[in-house]
């Protein structure tokens, strides 16, 4: 089997295009499935920042990237009627690169 035949297995953690506002997110959807469901933030409940623990080398001092994490309350877009949902966001260094880090279902 070729390399570019080769098939991947999904990335953990989820990754996620996110849309934000004044610092905040405010809508998100899973990637690469473009036309998924979206999600819109109705609540931010916690903020908080870690280390990331990049396991190649960074360009960061030692300690790794610092990235931003948000506990979140969403509901979809395509069902606005269903009670929000906990979703736990994060946004790696640079810009662009969030993940999807927990679900509580």
């Amino acid at each position: 089997m070729g390399v570019l035949t080769r098939r991947f297995g999904s990335r953990q953690p989820t990754p996620i295009q996110v849309r934000w506002m004044d610092g905040e997110p405010v809508e998100f959807q899973r990637r690469p499935v473009r036309r998924g469901p979206r999600y819109l933030v109705t609540d931010v409940q916690e903020r908080w920042i870690e280390e990331s623990p990049w396991p190649f080398p960074s360009p960061m001092p030692v300690g790794g990237d610092q990235m931003r994490c948000w506990r979140v309350l969403a509901t979809s877009s395509a069902d606005p009627e269903r009670p929000a949902e906990e979703f736990v966001l994060r946004m790696r260094a640079g810009p662009g690169v969030w993940d999807l880090i927990r679900v509580d279902e």
